[in-house]
């Protein structure tokens, strides 16, 4: 990944930004004026802003994008992206990924595969069109038809939506060698290599640019920040998070309702 090196970096810090929660609150209309601002303010003082986030590039609202982030560590940390480019796509093993679908077909459990532009899914998948439609993503990213043997040699993270416990059991069953996360609404699982976290994406990007640890910083609220939140160097939890990110966290700053972001931020760097 040396290519992509700017140096030079001496007494720059790096931020890790989670989405849901952290930066995007749909009772305030999606990510603030405020919050933009702030990150805004942020980069000129030429420090540099990061999503880390379990979404896929292809999941990622226009409405993010257009905050003009420094890079991503995406897909829980499979895929790696500075200026639009990827530093670095760690794939999940594609014969495992052809066997798991068949598995998935055999008893009906939605699924779709994401690489690191795009996502795959048949467009029957009514269950996992619904949950995507309050997800804030852009489903112009989404391919209704596709060679699935081809998908699965790219696939860095495949999610699937269970309707039972008994569909829970099966497709834990079915995981081989695999990760997964089970969401709180108990129907939505996210599946990935188990050795791929945010950790080893945000180490990625704190060794491409030669810093310490000690200038990483990251806000997030949920149970895949966990990781994160033992790597960096100055974890920040939102005010809203779950307890097991609060007693990990070095700040807690105020919820995402309450722009905590933009607030802490300000504390921090302006």
């Amino acid at each position: 990944m040396s290519a992509f090196w700017m140096g030079g970096l001496n007494g720059k810090k790096i931020i890790f930004f989670d989405i849901d929660g952290t930066l995007f609150c749909p009772e305030l209309g999606g990510i603030t004026h405020e919050v933009k601002t702030a990150i805004k303010n942020v980069q000129q003082q030429g420090h540099l802003c990061f999503i880390a986030s379990g979404r896929p590039y292809g999941f990622i609202a226009q409405n993010v994008k257009d905050i003009g982030f420094d890079g991503y560590v995406l897909a829980n940390g499979a895929n790696v992206k500075y200026q639009n480019q990827d530093l670095e796509v760690r794939y999940m093993n594609p014969q495992k990924v052809k066997q798991l679908c068949k598995q998935l077909k055999a008893k009906n459990i939605e699924y779709i595969l994401q690489t690191s532009s795009l996502c795959y899914m048949s467009q029957t998948n009514e269950n996992l069109l619904n949950f995507y439609s309050h997800c804030n993503i852009d489903f112009h990213n989404l391919c209704y038809e596709y060679d699935e043997n081809e998908v699965a040699q790219r696939t860095v993270k495949i999610e699937a939506w269970t309707k039972t416990q008994e569909e829970i059991d099966y497709l834990v069953s079915c995981l081989s060698t695999f990760s997964y996360e089970l969401h709180p609404d108990n129907h939505s699982l996210e599946i990935y290599a188990s050795d791929v976290s945010k950790a080893t994406g945000i180490m990625d990007v704190i060794n491409e640019f030669q810093l310490s640890v000690d200038d990483s910083y990251c806000f997030g609220d949920g149970p895949n920040d966990i990781e994160m939140f033992e790597t960096v160097g100055h974890p920040i939890a939102m005010g809203n998070a779950i307890e097991n990110i609060k007693k990990r966290a070095e700040i807690i700053c105020p919820s995402v309702m309450e722009n905590g972001v933009a607030v802490q931020l300000k504390k921090i760097f302006l």
